[in-house]
């Protein structure tokens, strides 16, 4: 409905219409005469409904889109990792900001690619770069499984994702591994930062390829010393998996935990006992500003995090893995992602392929 109010201002009289549809953000706008001020009314009102009236179901009319945030919230991410959970807070904080107050027949395809080139105009705020089209895609496919989820709960009728260009042309094979000079002095320049837990996380991450989500996650007792195990439980896939520790990796997460129990030891009682903890044991450390100082004091460029998994497996390949093993390894469901590295074996295939011929020529 329409709400017009008179104003007495420094320029005479004016007159502010308010038009309130449930579902949509309050539209206004000042006219001076109030002839004009009711035709906009009138003509708002029908334009709204209107764009409505296309996708209008029982009630999607009337949920917002931060009505299916926080039931999403609050339903699926409790059946998500942590991991999958902190990546999609940044996605869905972002698309709430911008249609929280739309209620869901009144959100566009046309709103959501505006949406889309605003993220492209960005940038990072860890490393100030211009976000990429892997992580546009991200934001992308955050919102088309919520609103997924809104079509099979009945609140809506459609999925305006539907209606926003796909992100294309993604390099989906990054391999970007440490060659053993860059290996030397990042576990050099991690071993020498301030924080002690950088370089066991790193070992860690370097040994097994476990995620960085999925060793931070690690409770003390997950770590088995007397079989040399580790198990990994809050993992992307949401299956738990054991990753063996041996040499000197074992040794290092052996420290690792007499350290943990150490800082637990002095603390109130606690359901969780972080294997690398933050200072207060009430969640695990931040390694975050630690691994990008030592990084630059190692003078490693374009790496990530995440490519300690892409090195580990690459060393596997290197040493004779198979990519059966390899994906066994690194907790993929199919070999599709660790085909990769199959260029990485070729020295153990040929080792194959020459035994067979030997034996059968």
């Amino acid at each position: 409905m329409a709400n017009i109010q008179k104003r007495q201002g420094k320029n005479g009289v004016s007159f502010r219409v308010q038009v309130r549809v449930k579902g949509y953000p309050t539209q206004q706008k000042s006219f001076k005469r109030l002839t004009d001020a009711k035709l906009w009314a009138q003509d708002t009102e029908v334009t709204i409904r209107k764009g409505a009236f296309h996708t209008l179901i029982q009630s999607d009319g009337q949920k917002t889109f931060s009505d299916l945030a926080k039931r999403y919230r609050e339903e699926i991410w409790t059946t998500k990792s942590n991991g999958t959970v902190t990546s999609e807070k940044a996605h869905l904080a972002f698309w709430e900001d911008l249609l929280g107050d739309y209620g869901l027949s009144h959100i566009t395809s046309a709103q959501i690619s505006a949406g889309m080139k605003t993220l492209g105009q960005g940038k990072s705020a860890a490393t100030g770069k211009p976000l990429s089209k892997r992580t546009l895609q991200y934001y992308r496919n955050t919102l088309s499984f919520v609103f997924k989820n809104a079509i099979s709960w009945g609140w809506s009728a459609h999925n305006p994702v539907d209606g926003v260009a796909a992100i294309t042309k993604l390099n989906n094979a990054r391999v970007r591994y440490l060659n053993d000079d860059e290996r030397d002095n990042l576990l050099k320049a991690c071993k020498a930062h301030p924080n002690v837990q950088l370089y066991p996380i790193v070992v860690l991450a370097l040994a097994t390829g476990a995620r960085q989500g999925e060793i931070l996650n690690l409770q003390i007792h997950d770590v088995d010393l007397s079989t040399g195990k580790t198990i990994l439980r809050d993992t992307k896939n949401g299956e738990t998996r054991s990753i063996p520790l041996v040499s000197y990796a074992f040794e290092v997460i052996k420290d690792q935990a007499e350290y943990a129990e150490q800082l637990y030891f002095d603390l109130p009682k606690s359901n969780y006992k972080y294997l690398f903890p933050r200072p207060d044991g009430l969640k695990h450390v931040n390694i975050r500003h630690a691994w990008y100082q030592a990084i630059e004091a190692a003078g490693v460029t374009d790496f990530k995090f995440h490519d300690l998994r892409h090195s580990a497996a690459s060393y596997l390949a290197m040493n004779g893995a198979t990519l059966l093993e390899i994906a066994a390894i690194l907790g993929h469901k199919t070999l599709a992602m660790v085909k990769r590295y199959a260029h990485l074996s070729e020295d153990h295939t040929r080792a194959v392929v020459e035994k067979m011929n030997s034996n059968i020529f």
